[in-house]
């Protein structure tokens, strides 16, 4: 790519020697996909609490009293001695 002038000339230009530059450098990015693990840390913490639940308990006393003798009421008589409905 050597350029003459811009007047016809019959004469010949020497070819030079080439000026080599820096080298441009031109970078094309390439992204590949590489799994990375993110470890979430979960910690479970059971807490156990005590709650009165009523349970209805009873204490029985029982004991034994005597009586007094004396009149039964409706009940009549209560099979000690002879029957007066059993007449012989």
């Amino acid at each position: 790519m050597y350029h003459q002038g811009h007047h016809m000339k019959k004469h010949c230009c020497p070819t030079l020697k080439p000026i080599v530059c820096d080298p441009v450098h031109v970078v094309k990015n390439h992204y590949h996909k590489a799994v990375q693990p993110i470890i979430h840390p979960v910690e479970i913490v059971n807490k156990h609490h005590v709650i009165p639940v009523p349970c209805h308990e009873w204490a029985v006393v029982e004991r034994e009293e005597e009586g007094q003798m004396g009149h039964m009421g409706h009940m009549g008589h209560m099979g000690c001695g002879p029957d007066r409905n059993n007449r012989r």
